[in-house]
């Protein structure tokens, strides 16, 4: 087919790269995502640098490490971006389209794509929301969460409303289909993007049952993980469960299994995506992406939610296929970060990088001659008191806590499940990764990182239960003077 390749983003929200056969599961069912992975490339060490929604997401769009555009949290976009992906792509002649969930500020933030059709987690107006609309024609407009009860019940396993073929997984895959038919003699850049497995874990019937939680396997940790150094743990055990001691077992092992159940519903709509690309004749010629901006803990390390450095939260599944130019059912070892899918989309359809961007092109790494340089990965989550960040290299990597100057150091070859903290054995190499990360912010200028002796530092604050219905931190006002 001479003609430029169709580019397809496909991303899963809050989805652990361990669940899936590909990365090694051999309990959570993704026959489909497994499917694409034998027709492509595995990155095994791909990373979220900011892992939680909305800076994982903009820093992808914008080819940008997410502090350069004002985001370390959930938050609005203080910054304009100024090359965003769907844009340039444009530029090169495609049609572009947005279908699910962007987590853009405001919703209807266009950044260059030609349509979007949105099912927004939390849609800010029904006549933003396509996926509602859809719903309310289908005679579901009576269903106020359609997915899943949040507030005091966002961590309680549930079952949807709906019935699958409307929950908003299939209409995403639906909706993708035919914006895939309808473009079908034109090049097109399509960003699918799922909610779920983002919680409430609420899978409809029957993946409630596909799962029996007495035959899940139990989170991974250890006694002396109930108390951590990352206050962030803290934070998001109180929203998100009330406290991790308010757990019982069947409990957290229900919560898994819905989990399970909602990645391996929305892997059949995938699936979906991939019949539609082949009936189409056009899944040779189509360079696909799966990812996901962040994982979720789920237990492991006695923590809940993402915004950990922890593997389970910022380590994310990255495969890129495009059968007609790349190997297929192979796996690469290199370091990657989201915004190399900028590069590498852009790179595909003919444009050319931003000399701004911090995005790596993927494509040679997974098959093309010239090699990708990314030795290291730097990554920061946080403001204040709850900011953090981690320097990833070779088989080590560090975090460095701002909350009472606590830092961590692991081995991931000698302890891939990171339950031994060696920083205190290897205080020189500690300190080497502190004058790294400080040189790396100082050329950055994030002052939110530094102070005028290193990284920033705050005397450790103790921290005050407030339990699930508030997300803010809270700590005593007589320690803490700086916000969040």
């Amino acid at each position: 087919m001479n003609r430029k390749p169709n580019l397809i983003l496909i991303m899963c929200d809050q989805l652990r790269y361990d669940v899936l056969g590909c990365y090694g599961s051999e309990f959570v069912k993704t026959p489909n995502i497994d499917r694409l992975a034998r027709m492509g490339v595995v990155f095994d060490q791909a990373y979220s640098q900011t892992p939680v929604c909305v800076p994982a997401r903009h820093g992808l769009i914008s080819g940008l490490n997410p502090f350069e555009i004002g985001l370390l949290k959930n938050e609005g976009l203080s910054r304009k971006i100024e090359a965003p992906l769907p844009e340039l792509i444009r530029q090169q002649g495609y049609h572009t389209c947005a279908v699910g969930k962007m987590h853009f500020h405001p919703a209807r933030r266009h950044y260059g794509f030609n349509r979007m059709l949105l099912s927004e987690e939390v849609p800010s107006h029904f006549d933003d929301d396509e996926y509602l609309q859809f719903l309310r024609a289908q005679g579901y407009g009576h269903v106020l969460e359609p997915h899943g009860k949040r507030s005091e019940l966002y961590y309680v396993p549930q079952i949807s409303e709906l019935p699958e073929h409307l929950h908003t997984s299939a209409w995403t895959a639906d909706t993708t289909c035919r914006v895939i038919r309808q473009n079908r003699n034109r090049p097109f850049f399509l960003f699918a993007s799922f909610i779920k497995p983002h919680p409430p874990f609420d899978p409809c019937v029957p993946y409630d049952t596909m799962y029996a939680p007495d035959q899940v396997p139990p989170p991974k940790r250890r006694e002396h993980e109930r108390t951590s150094d990352d206050a962030w743990i803290e934070v998001m055990n109180d929203y998100k469960v009330n406290g991790i001691d308010s757990l019982s077992r069947e409990d957290e092992l229900k919560m898994r299994a819905y989990y399970y159940g909602c990645v391996s519903q929305m892997d059949k709509q995938l699936g979906k995506i991939l019949d539609t690309l082949e009936s189409c004749g056009l899944i040779d010629d189509t360079l696909i992406v799966f990812t996901a901006d962040h994982g979720e803990m789920l237990g492991d390390h006695y923590s809940y939610g993402k915004r950990t450095y922890y593997e389970m939260s910022a380590k994310v599944p990255l495969i890129v296929s495009w059968p007609r130019a790349l190997p297929q059912g192979e796996r690469r070892d290199q370091f990657a970060l989201l915004q190399d899918i900028y590069a590498t989309f852009i790179s595909a359809a003919g444009g050319e990088v931003p000399a701004a961007s911090s995005g790596v092109n993927l494509l040679p790494a997974a098959g093309w001659p010239e090699q990708p340089t990314r030795e290291k990965i730097f990554a920061e989550i946080g403001r204040g008191r709850l900011f953090k960040t981690m320097l990833r290299w070779d088989r080590y990597k560090y975090i460095y806590h701002a909350n009472g100057g606590k830092e961590n150091l692991f081995d991931l070859l000698e302890d891939p499940d990171e339950f031994n903290d060696i920083s205190a054995q290897y205080p020189e190499l500690c300190r080497s990764c502190r004058e790294q990360l400080e040189a790396h912010y100082r050329a950055y200028g994030l002052e939110e990182a530094l102070n005028s002796d290193g990284l920033v530092y705050y005397e450790e604050a103790e921290h005050v239960p407030r339990g699930f219905l508030d997300q803010s931190p809270k700590w005593p006002s007589t320690v803490i003077e700086e916000k969040e």
